[in-house]
């Protein structure tokens, strides 16, 4: 690759496709807005990976340039548009509300994984000024220096020669195209919206446990018999599950966004199943498609990718050439899609964080996350009549899972601006 490689995804970026991302971490203390400021300015001088603009070369290409302008800081309600002068230009940006902290920032640096270092940093900094004493274990602060590992970069050329055993074969499953026509025709009208479920983390997985299962798989197979009535015409329902990779690649404690989906494939005939046997099903899938060399197979066509934009001149043909080759848009096509962070380490945080949301681009998309003794699920969908979360509720007390299901609220990505 000839630049940054977080200036890559940013060729992808259109109006109904924005690749941004917001994290919403409900704390059970006030937020004073001042103090958030001059904290999160601090902490953010501590990720300079991040705190960068973005410009076009001469060649057409995004190039990503150090910023010394801080971090912008104000309350949630304004439009936050990424890059603009609004945010000098970078491409995070922090608001708040009264007990609440809102992460914005482009998917191009990192996803949830990369971008927990930041927020960790961040509360952290905010509560110690704002007069808490947490311990700093585990926690980025301004005083540690950046280690390579951090901001490490996968080489292919050290890969080992391998064959794939095995890969999924399942092909395109049933998209409910109808409800994503409405937004992709005009994206600006409507907006995507979540609604906050959380589940207690024993009572999960305790049912995990019992019926051959993880988070992951359990509520696959849960939202499979969600879709399996929404859809009952449906020839083939599948779930991409997220898979972060960096393990496979070497480079374990990357910022880097570096994950791939893995796919498990439902039949018609599977709908009355117990979620027992669905989380089997699920699990098989999974674990065939973990292998190493897979990830590192998936890592080779995107670093392929990235050097084909390099070979074409002006940001017209190399946005064309993304748009149509962009691994992320030519996979296979799932129904719904489930991401679970995994455990995150809060440590001495945890006490002050009550609930805790990762948003992103997409319908029937579950962003799982955990905070405290619970998991907080993020039930986003293009439409707001509800009928998708009441159905999966509905499956959920059926296994007697106990739950409680928030209101709708609107998920207010952050836009994006490129010069």
């Amino acid at each position: 690759m000839k630049y940054d490689f977080d200036s890559y995804l940013l060729y992808e970026v259109t109006k109904a496709t924005l690749y941004t991302a917001k994290i919403v971490v409900e704390l059970d203390v006030p937020v004073h807005g001042e103090v958030l400021r001059e904290a999160a300015r601090k902490a953010f001088r501590r990720f300079p990976y991040f705190s960068r603009t973005v410009r076009t070369d001469e060649h057409g290409a995004f190039v990503l340039e150090p910023c010394r302008e801080p971090i912008c800081v104000f309350e949630e309600g304004e439009t936050v548009v990424l890059g603009s002068a609004q945010t000098n230009g970078l491409l995070f940006a922090i608001t708040f509300g009264q007990s609440t902290v809102y992460f914005n920032f482009s998917h191009n640096f990192c996803g949830g994984c990369g971008a927990m270092l930041w927020v960790k940093s961040t509360l952290w900094q905010y509560l110690t000024d704002d007069g808490y004493a947490i311990d700093s274990e585990g926690i980025l602060t301004s005083d540690n220096p950046i280690r390579p590992e951090e901001t490490a970069v996968p080489d292919p050329g050290s890969f080992p020669q391998e064959e794939v055993i095995g890969q999924y074969t399942g092909g395109n499953s049933y998209v409910p195209i109808v409800d994503y026509l409405p937004y992709m025709t005009n994206p600006a009208k409507g907006g995507q919206v979540f609604y906050p479920i959380t589940i207690d983390r024993s009572a999960l997985m305790q049912y995990a446990r019992d019926n051959d299962g993880s988070p992951n798989s359990i509520l696959s197979a849960a939202m499979f018999r969600m879709c399996s009535r929404m859809f009952p015409n449906a020839k083939q329902i599948s779930c991409g599950i997220i898979c972060n990779y960096r393990q496979d690649v070497g480079c374990p404690e990357t910022y880097r966004d570096l994950v791939r989906i893995l796919h498990a494939r439902y039949l018609p005939g599977m709908k009355d199943w117990p979620i027992e046997k669905l989380s089997t099903v699920t699990r098989g899938a999974m674990y065939l498609q973990m292998q190493p060399e897979l990830s590192r197979a998936a890592y080779r066509q995107v670093a392929a990718y990235r050097e084909q934009i390099d070979n074409i001149p002006g940001k017209v043909l190399k946005t064309a050439y993304a748009l149509n080759n962009s691994p992320l848009r030519s996979g296979v096509k799932d129904t719904y899609n489930v991401s679970y962070v995994g455990n995150v380490d809060w440590g001495g945080l945890s006490e002050y964080i009550e609930e805790i949301y990762s948003l992103t681009e997409g319908h029937l998309f579950l962003e799982v996350n955990s905070a405290r003794d619970k998991f907080c699920i993020a039930f986003q969908v293009l439409n707001r009549d509800g009928k998708f979360v009441r159905e999966f509720v509905k499956v959920l007390e059926e296994e007697g899972i106990p739950y409680e299901l928030g209101d709708m609220v609107e998920s207010r990505l952050p836009q994006i601006e490129l010069g």
